[in-house]
């Protein structure tokens, strides 16, 4: 029998141009939380006002239920959501473009993401800021300086469309999603 090494979780991508990458994460806050995790969720390019689940994480960010985790949201984005062709999720393409406020909203998330991870929280979630960074609203190095900060035994769980080579060579372990077909427009509830 060959001798196995544990290799301990440190960085999780989600990754894809599917469905689902955010909803995979919402399924790991839900399972920490009710192991009592402290856990860190940054959206880049999402506000509260327009996400359907904004109002269920409210409710986790206020339970003070004994043996619950700790749930810390972070909306950091400019609205995106709709903004785009016939209602679609803008991706810094014309019309809109890049903003001068896109630049600081994903510097801000990714001031949330260094607190967390200097505070050692359990789960510290970027969602979509791996698109971000890809589309130049922070630079790499800057993003790499940031996860860096990581330690055991907090994880850093990031989604995007796709992570550079030198990310996918520190991720512990790797997701993707892949669009098969798409109805065509967000539908509220379910989002994708």
């Amino acid at each position: 029998m060959a001798d196995t090494v544990a290799v301990h979780e440190r960085i999780r991508l989600y990754l894809g141009t599917g469905n689902g990458k955010s909803t995979a994460t919402f399924g790991v806050v839900l399972r920490a939380l009710s192991r009592g995790k402290n856990v860190t969720l940054t959206f880049f390019d999402k506000l509260e006002s327009n996400s359907s689940e904004g109002k269920a994480l409210n409710l986790l960010s206020a339970t003070k239920e004994p043996g619950f985790g700790r749930l810390l949201v972070h909306y950091t984005g400019v609205n995106r959501i709709g903004t785009g062709p016939k209602g679609s999720f803008r991706l810094y393409s014309s019309p809109n473009g890049i903003l001068p406020e896109d630049r600081l909203a994903a510097k801000e998330g990714l001031a949330y993401l260094q607190a967390a991870l200097e505070r050692g929280d359990d789960i510290v979630i970027g969602d979509e800021v791996l698109d971000v960074a890809r589309v130049g609203l922070v630079e790499w190095d800057d993003f790499r300086k940031v996860i860096e900060i990581r330690r055991d035994p907090t994880i850093l769980l990031l989604t995007g469309r796709k992570a550079p080579d030198w990310l996918m060579d520190m991720a512990t372990t790797i997701s993707t999603t892949t669009q098969v077909r798409h109805h065509g427009r967000a539908i509220e509830g379910l989002d994708c």
